[in-house]
């Protein structure tokens, strides 16, 4: 999340798992002999600089490798990996470094990544102590309603909310119980059904909401219009499909956008989305 980075050459890397282990060795030459050719510095100063590490889906990799990585990389501010890969061992591992200046960790889950692993809430928690101003980015790509379960929990401060696919109501409704400091939600679709009891629920239980994001989904002007007038005052992003919106007898799509905009304070409307 580049908004989250420093904007002084923020340094990103992809690291595969047989390169992970020695991470002191790695031979991705030719962008660090670039940094270094610029900069002056070694190949050792490029690693410990590190600021962003994208970990794509190892099935062998371990927490202790990481562990190694964190203690090296004092600098390290966004980590991206599976789902999968979470355990105890390296949430415990990232709480263990007191200089840590981690400030986003991004999980992505796959159902193809099944089973997924435990976490328990005492790990959540002592994660969630070490760093409490962390931006958890969970993006799911789940459609089994029992899959989803699992990735919400009490002690896991998941800050950015994604679904892929389609949730339902029951996860949606669970999201306002178990994610009090969401910050944004994006569904990228929804249905059947209307989303409309869903959104307040969260929007009600979540009251550092201020992002959202609607896309493929069903959800009345006048639905739409209490979500906004119940997080005005909190509500930065607004983005909603024109086609997601179902008119009803009090308001039409013009009506809405005009008292959408007066309670936003800037003038707001739907995203066009040409019919194919």
């Amino acid at each position: 999340m580049l908004a989250l980075m420093s904007t002084i050459k923020p340094d990103s890397l992809d690291v595969d798992n047989d390169k992970f282990k020695s991470i002191m060795k790695i031979s991705s030459k030719g962008s660090i002999e670039q940094r270094r050719d610029r900069s002056g510095g070694s190949d050792e100063d490029s690693v410990k600089t590190l600021q962003l590490l994208r970990i794509k889906g190892f099935h062998r990799l371990l927490p202790e490798g990481i562990k190694a990585l964190v203690n090296y990389c004092r600098y390290l501010q966004e980590l991206s990996l599976s789902y999968s890969l979470l355990s105890d061992e390296l949430l415990l591992a990232l709480s263990s470094e007191k200089q840590m200046q981690l400030e986003t960790l991004r999980l992505e889950v796959h159902p193809e990544t099944k089973p997924f692993p435990r976490v328990s809430d005492k790990a959540w928690f002592t994660f969630s102590n070490h760093l409490p101003n962390i931006n958890l980015m969970l993006l799911s790509y789940m459609t089994n309603e029992d899959d989803q379960s699992p990735l919400f929990a009490p002690y896991v401060p998941i800050t950015h909310l994604y679904f892929g696919e389609a949730p339902s109501e029951a996860t949606m409704l669970r999201i306002g119980y178990q994610c009090p400091r969401l910050i944004e939600l994006v569904i990228a679709a929804y249905g059947p059904g209307l989303l409309d009891h869903a959104l307040l629920s969260v929007a009600q239980r979540c009251p550092r909401l201020s992002a959202v994001g609607l896309g493929d989904c069903e959800i009345t002007c006048s639905g739409l219009l209490e979500f906004v007038t119940l997080c005005a005052k909190r509500l930065r992003i607004l983005y909603v499909w024109e086609t997601s919106l179902i008119e009803d007898s009090e308001l039409d799509v013009t009506k809405l956008s005009k008292n959408v905009s007066l309670l936003l304070g800037r003038t707001w409307v739907p995203e066009y989305i040409p019919l194919c």
